[in-house]
């Protein structure tokens, strides 16, 4: 009974054809969102306080507990488990310790430390071992070679702290075995009760994969990871729908090299873009003059860490981006642009201001401004803001002009490592460790 079409999945449920069991697998926020419509359906708004139960750290054990027990009022009832562990494989894409970070971060502890427990598990690690400064513990080294867990510092502070935090709160790893779920499920759950599975990493040989199958329905919703890999086509063409909206000729290419492979940016883009929009098609135009400017505004916070050397503050943005699903590459992208503000301010402080920067808006338009605007003039570019002018060259008097180029050639090794399949946040951190941190002899 299995379908690989989500439209097809949400009619039979429209029809009243309820299944036991839906895996949607693949790309996060389209899973997510797909579950999410999914469940709407399965329960309707009033009984959904009641009738619903998320166990995002569960054990199988515990789902199928969950699946088991009646609600409290008559109607169907769903368990939603969003990245389950105990589906994704011992080497995944790494990103499984990104999701505990980003409960415990979150405020939820407990999810954060039973999804890192989990995780360890997976290579046969207890709380003892979560660790990696603990002696006897697995070295980041290990982490790597079992789990595909590329450590950075940060991480490594994050482990401790979640250690700390499963000693004193007496929390164990949810068990992995899928027996019981199995079973349930084999067996026959309670009539109009459903589970559904947002998983953005699997084990395509899991037992509960092939059970999935047979029993309910599959929705695979993959996305590549290589930036040259990645089309967007159908995707586009589902979050313009309901705008009887297309894309002319290049606005697909050039939205793709300004969001990457981030699903999320690309349904907001695509809303503010249809809505900008007057005629049937979204034209190549119509992105380089909206998106850009969306862009500046979303990676404001990271632009004023950058201006001000501040690498905690850029790490934490990055941090929390890539953990509510940013690509890499478009993190690397707004640094690239962002450096590039600083230079070009660095080069008309030098060549307008005497090296000085401005102290105010007014001391831009009095003594940068008529100089500027016969260069931007040649050029056909519009003559920027005077107070974010004034903002922007104090910024870059804060660095040496060798040192911003020195960081523009970090942009473009990063790019080739991210298009290499490298660690995407390993990556991110060495090029904002790069671009902040004062070189030796930097004045």
């Amino acid at each position: 009974m299995s379908a690989s079409d989500l439209d097809d999945v949400l009619a039979s449920v429209k029809a009243g054809k309820v299944a036991p069991v839906y895996l949607l697998a693949g790309e996060e926020f389209l899973i997510r969102k797909g579950a999410d419509e999914l469940v709407k359906l399965l329960v309707p708004d009033a009984a959904m306080g009641l009738n619903l139960a998320v166990l995002d750290a569960g054990s199988p054990r515990e789902v199928a507990q969950e699946l088991a027990t009646l609600p409290l009022f008559p109607g169907r009832k769903v368990v939603l488990v969003r990245d389950p562990e105990f589906l994704a494989p011992k080497k995944g894409r790494g990103d499984a310790l990104g999701k505990a970070r980003e409960a415990w971060k979150a405020g939820k502890r407990k999810e954060g430390a039973r999804r890192l427990l989990a995780l360890a598990a997976r290579a046969g690690w207890g709380v003892e071992q979560l660790d990696p400064s603990s002696s006897g513990a697995p070295s980041v080294e290990k982490w790597k070679d079992e789990l595909n867990v590329e450590l950075a510092d940060a991480d490594v502070a994050f482990l401790k702290e979640a250690a700390a935090f499963c000693r004193e709160e007496r929390i164990s790893a949810p068990e992995g075995d899928t027996t019981a779920l199995l079973d349930l499920i084999q067996k026959g759950v309670p009539t109009g009760h459903a589970l559904v599975l947002a998983a953005s990493d699997m084990d395509a040989k899991n037992p509960l994969v092939k059970l999935a199958h047979d029993k309910g329905y599959v929705v695979e919703r993959k996305v590549a990871a290589r930036h040259k890999d990645l089309d967007l086509t159908d995707i586009a063409k589902e979050f313009l729908a309901p705008f009887k909206k297309k894309l002319g000729p290049g606005a697909l290419e050039e939205l793709k090299e300004r969001i990457g492979g981030n699903i999320r940016l690309l349904q907001s883009e695509l809303e503010k873009l249809a809505t900008y929009s007057e005629g049937p098609a979204i034209e190549r135009a119509d992105v380089a003059a909206l998106v850009h400017h969306a862009r500046e505004e979303e990676f404001f916070e990271l632009s004023e860490a950058l201006q001000k050397r501040d690498f905690g503050g850029a790490l934490a943005y990055a941090d929390d981006a890539m953990g509510q699903g940013t690509h890499a590459l478009q993190l690397l992208g707004a640094v690239a642009s962002i450096v590039r503000g600083l230079l070009e301010s660095h080069e008309w402080m030098w060549r307008y201001a005497g090296g000085t920067p401005p102290r105010t808006a007014k001391d831009v338009e009095a003594r940068i401004f008529p100089r500027l605007e016969a260069e931007l003039k040649g050029s056909k570019r519009k003559m920027p803001n005077a107070w974010a002018l004034t903002f922007s060259m104090k910024a870059a008097a804060g660095y040496e002009r060798r040192e911003l180029l020195g960081a523009l050639v970090a942009c473009a090794e990063a790019d080739l490592s991210l298009k290499s399949s490298a660690n995407g946040r390993l990556v991110i951190e060495r090029l904002l460790a790069t671009v902040c941190v004062r070189q030796h002899g930097a004045g």
